[in-house]
């Protein structure tokens, strides 16, 4: 019987925390350099490459793009070969690319580095959240995946501030190698203090086939569309957002850091309170608050004009965040059959993959487009806000167990067992 430690509803098997100091470090890992990278690339400040908006939004766009296919990949992996070795692959390769950054000076070479970090990153959230799945019972998850923002979040609110410092100390291309390191010390820790989760019975193993019954959840897919546009929005605030702020409102590079502080502190601080009182309404309705939020909060950028008025409205945003991400994993979850957990996080990783490729891309088109820049956040408000009602609506086509939070243990959605063809 895995032993278990915490405290109240936090109380989980000792494997899931050990998932939360990986993901503590390895977004301290990523903290110290993803958030200026679409500046490092854009402007010429620090060794920067000086590609431009419209560039710089290609490279993010093809990084997410790609990590949007290996993402299912990686959730169908995960319930093929198991969720460490996925977990444990992504996780170590992604830290040697990132030290391989150091060395790329221009647009092609970079893009190169950029398409395979996508791709093999990507293959470890749906692996991480099937674990997590595995571990924790459907009343408690909420409460687990949001430990595991709270992880994610507190690394990324130290990891930028130590990343401005660092900016002062030396170029970008030595704070890839740090950030490597970080990233590949949490691989170390999925190696050695992790075991694998995945419990299939004889007769039920994964078959390629099996992909279609996510495609054909109709529910699910429709859900994973409003998740899209959700993080369309949210990929402003690492791309668009921080270009907008240091080139158009003046805002020091170095102390653009503070925004991410902000955002990643009320995460640490909020995120349980907030899902105590999330648990306790209806997923749709969760999610719709949220959205709204979101929206609102990036619109507010259309009317600041320096960096005080970019954390309010990051405040804004981030109150809307913490809300919709008290419960939107575990919606996935709990729709996935148990031998389609993977599966499942891999293609709502899908959606939330294409919508931050399109937002990174098309948040800095419309910068470098637009003859009054400030008039992005008002186009990116008006896509947001239809999207909250969105949610909404989802009430009506969720199974009531699923949007009412209400399910037990070994309730899930079951599937037949796979069908073996004679060859």
């Amino acid at each position: 019987m895995p032993r278990e430690i915490g405290f109240g509803k936090y109380r989980f098997d000792a494997q899931v925390w050990v998932i939360f100091i990986v993901a503590v470090i390895a977004a301290f890992g990523f903290g110290v350099v993803f958030p200026f990278i679409a500046i490092y690339l854009a402007q010429s400040g620090n060794n920067g490459l000086a590609l431009g908006d419209v560039m710089t939004g290609v490279i993010m766009m093809s990084y997410m793009a790609v990590g949007t296919v290996f993402m299912i990949i990686g959730g169908v992996w995960a319930d093929k070969f198991g969720r460490k070795r996925i977990m444990a692959i992504s996780i170590i390769g992604e830290a040697l690319l990132l030290c391989m950054y150091s060395i790329a000076g221009e647009f092609w070479g970079f893009l190169a580095i950029a398409l395979a970090e996508g791709a093999i990153g990507s293959l470890y959230q749906p692996a991480a959240g099937a674990m997590m799945a595995d571990m924790v019972p459907p009343e408690k998850r909420p409460e687990a995946f949001s430990l595991l923002r709270i992880g994610f979040n507190s690394g990324t609110a130290i990891g930028p501030l130590i990343g401005g410092v660092l900016m002062f100390m030396m170029d970008f291309r030595s704070m890839f190698i740090i950030s490597g390191v970080c990233v590949g010390i949490a691989g170390i820790v999925i190696l050695l203090w992790t075991r694998e989760t995945l419990n299939i019975k004889p007769g039920e193993e994964f078959q390629y086939k099996d992909i279609k019954t996510a495609a054909k959840d109709r529910v699910f897919m429709l859900f994973c569309v409003l998740i899209a546009v959700t993080f369309f929005g949210y990929a402003q605030t690492i791309s668009s957002l921080p270009n907008y702020a240091t080139a158009d409102l003046g805002v020091k590079t170095a102390l653009y850091s503070i925004v991410f502080a902000v955002n990643g502190g009320m995460v640490v601080l909020l995120q349980i309170p907030i899902t105590w009182v999330a648990v306790k309404a209806r997923r749709s309705t969760v999610m719709g608050l949220g959205q709204a939020f979101m929206a609102v909060g990036l619109g507010m950028v259309f009317f600041v004009g320096d960096l005080l008025g970019v954390v309010l409205a990051i405040v804004v945003f981030t109150i809307g965040e913490l809300i919709h991400s008290a419960v939107y994993s575990t919606v996935v979850a709990d729709m996935a059959p148990e031998r389609l957990r993977g599966t499942y996080m891999g293609v709502s990783g899908v959606a939330f993959g294409v919508g931050d490729a399109l937002g990174m891309f098309t948040g800095m088109a419309l910068l470098g487009l637009l003859s009054v820049r400030g008039y992005t956040w008002i186009v990116i408000m008006a896509i947001g806000i239809p999207v909250a009602v969105g949610y909404f609506v989802l009430r009506w086509y969720l199974p009531k167990k699923v949007d009412m939070g209400t399910i037990k243990p070994g309730a899930e959605p079951q599937l037949e067992p796979p069908t073996h063809e004679a060859h």
